[in-house]
């Protein structure tokens, strides 16, 4: 598993986010708020969870990459809502939104070192 690659994907959510601002577009935030349907979630998931469980670093990995998908699916819903500005606020620097992604990269580099991947 390409851990560096899954974590761009799921930061790749920023951008997108971005071009559904200017481009009035509308996301399934259903989707994007289940944690298990990215690359990263589905290894986390499935083989993470068969092989890694009983690390330390495990569970506070999990825990972050659930809370930025339910902070990445409210940004979604103010976006469907036609707030664009306030969408567009919850992805700067200090929010809960970056905050969680931060958070995700964090606990991933030490999941990545204790498993020795």
């Amino acid at each position: 598993m390409d851990l560096r690659a899954s974590y761009e994907e799921d930061k790749a959510l920023r951008e997108k986010f971005v071009q559904a601002i200017e481009s009035h577009w509308q996301l399934d935030a259903s989707i994007i708020s289940k944690a298990d349907r990215c690359s990263l979630g589905n290894w986390l998931h499935g083989e993470a969870d068969r092989k890694f469980k009983f690390l330390k670093s495990y569970k506070p990995c999990m825990e972050a990459h659930d809370e930025f998908h339910t902070q990445a699916a409210k940004v979604a819903r103010q976006i469907n809502l036609g707030e664009y500005d306030a969408a567009r606020s919850m992805l700067e620097n200090g929010t809960p939104f970056s905050k969680s992604l931060t958070m995700l990269g964090s606990t991933l580099i030490q999941l990545k070192k204790d498993a020795k991947i």
